[in-house]
């Protein structure tokens, strides 16, 4: 099923019309989280700022005593904050990717216009968990090899997606996720590097960061709901679901 980078957008923004309420305010939670981090170290990073400057001073006079006095500091300012920014990422991080989820899952809704596939909390926990690894697994892959970090993140994109529509184990989601994403890689990728352009250019206004993440996160959905419907894995779950009708009783 090819998919068309447009039409996701014009699905995504009739969706996004009719359930900006829920979509808003699960967004308005995620951004506080995203910017929570930034508040936190806010006394760091002007005091690692007022390093540089100095170091750049000291660099300009030649002063070699001063310049290893304002590198250690550095050195250790850095570390410090560092080491806090870790602190809170094994803290919020998980708490952001089970919002997210949640997020997904009502974008689907709203894609759908309907609500005919909730999940009861403990499973959002478990899909978020499957978030958790697979988002350390597209960060490592990042930073060890660029390009294929970003074919491995476009293949994996619609694993929760997956698992919140289709019921799946995270091993299956993945094997679904990589077989239905081929031969949209391209849009995929179109679609990722818009929605990131997007969030970039409002995260600084906080307030525009909380529409633009519900919507990116909707176009999102609104891709895969184009691919998933037209796949056999739609058919089989649809038929599955008729099955377990006629036989209870």
């Amino acid at each position: 099923m090819k998919i068309s980078v447009i039409d996701c957008y014009t699905l995504a923004w009739k969706s996004f019309s009719k359930w900006w309420i829920p979509l808003c305010l699960i967004s308005g939670i995620l951004v506080i989280f995203q910017i929570l981090p930034r508040i936190l170290v806010r006394q760091e990073v002007r005091q690692l700022r007022t390093s540089v400057s100095s170091f750049i001073k000291a660099s300009s006079e030649n002063d070699k005593d001063k310049l290893e006095e304002i590198s250690q500091e550095a050195a250790t300012q850095t570390a410090a904050m560092a080491q806090k920014l870790t602190r809170l990422g094994v803290y919020l991080f998980p708490i952001a990717c089970l919002f997210t989820v949640i997020l997904l899952m009502y974008a689907n809704w709203a894609v759908k216009n309907s609500k005919d596939t909730k999940r009861p909390f403990y499973s959002l926990i478990y899909i978020a968990l499957v978030h958790v690894i697979l988002a350390f697994g597209k960060l490592f892959a990042f930073f060890l090899f660029f390009f294929p970090g970003v074919y491995i993140y476009i293949k994996l994109l619609f694993v929760s997606l997956i698992m919140l529509e289709g019921k799946k184990s995270a091993t299956a989601a993945i094997n679904i996720s990589w077989q239905i994403t081929r031969g949209n890689f391209w849009k995929l990728l179109l679609l990722v590097i818009m929605n990131t352009t997007l969030q970039l250019i409002a995260m600084p206004t906080i307030i525009g960061a909380i529409p633009v993440t519900g919507f990116a996160n909707t176009a999102r959905a609104a891709a895969f709901r184009r691919i998933w419907e037209k796949s056999n894995y739609a058919e089989n779950q649809e038929n599955s679901s008729d099955t377990n009708k006629e036989n209870t009783p």
